[in-house]
């Protein structure tokens, strides 16, 4: 889609408060990686992910909210290189390397939902026209089109992997799980706490019990908080014995 802004306003995203502490209600903390960051991940995935003499160049970090109305990040890049053309390079907040667009537009900024890219044009009042590059509270798509041509992206080598802690154990056609002592398979699960009298849920992975201690990974970010036992919902205290019953 082809779209001209005269002006073009810069939006400016607000980062969100750290993930769960003692001393903090849970949230989504940007956590974009620096140029330096980027180039050494890209030439770690190899293959056709990392090009001598790219010129990286950070665009955003676009904020959303996911279904259940939580802050997420992505964060996008600019490539430029040197035989011509571009790539839109896409992080997520953990920061994971889910992939890149290849095209011939520069990025050069972004709106809700949409990075914009150069589209060499500009209309009789001198004002520049964009084509928009969508990106989701899901991600960025596997296939969009831009300027009505069809583009892949092109995924980085974990992209679909999820994050997960703990001892492994084949399940469902031999993909490894996370299991506890007592050999029950652990997933990512909603966990109630109540830290200095307020709620707060937090979609995490068990990871340990010590010392009336839990230890669980958030989903998003993949970093580890412990929490007193005593902070936790009823239900998440039999989850718990669960886990750790032999």
């Amino acid at each position: 889609m082809k779209r001209t802004l005269a002006p073009l306003m810069t939006l400016t995203l607000a980062a969100g408060i750290a993930f769960i502490s003692l001393d903090a209600v849970a949230g989504t903390k940007k956590n974009d990686p620096n140029r330096k960051e980027v180039e050494k991940i890209l030439k770690e995935a190899g293959d056709t992910h990392y090009v001598e003499r790219m010129k990286i160049s950070a665009l955003c970090s676009m904020k959303m909210e996911d279904a259940a109305g939580e802050d997420l990040y992505y964060h996008i890049y600019n490539v430029s290189l040197k035989k011509g053309g571009y790539r839109i390079v896409i992080f997520d907040n953990t920061p994971k390397y889910l992939g890149y667009y290849a095209t011939e537009y520069e990025g050069v900024d972004y709106e809700e939902g949409s990075i914009l890219l150069d589209s060499g044009d500009s209309d009789e009042d001198g004002n520049t026209s964009y084509y928009t590059l969508p990106i989701s509270e899901k991600g960025p798509a596997d296939k969009i089109r831009i300027d009505g041509v069809q583009t892949v992206l092109v995924k980085g080598p974990d992209a679909d992997d999820k994050k997960s802690s703990g001892i492994g154990k084949a399940v469902g056609g031999g993909v490894a799980a996370p299991v506890s002592a007592s050999g029950t398979v652990l997933e990512y699960r909603d966990w109630k706490i109540t830290l200095k009298g307020k709620e707060i849920t937090a979609n995490a992975i068990f990871v340990s019990l010590e010392k009336g201690k839990v230890t669980i990974k958030d989903s998003k970010l993949g970093k580890n908080a412990t929490i007193p036992v005593s902070a936790l919902s009823p239900e998440d205290v039999e989850y718990l014995k669960k886990v750790m019953t032999k």
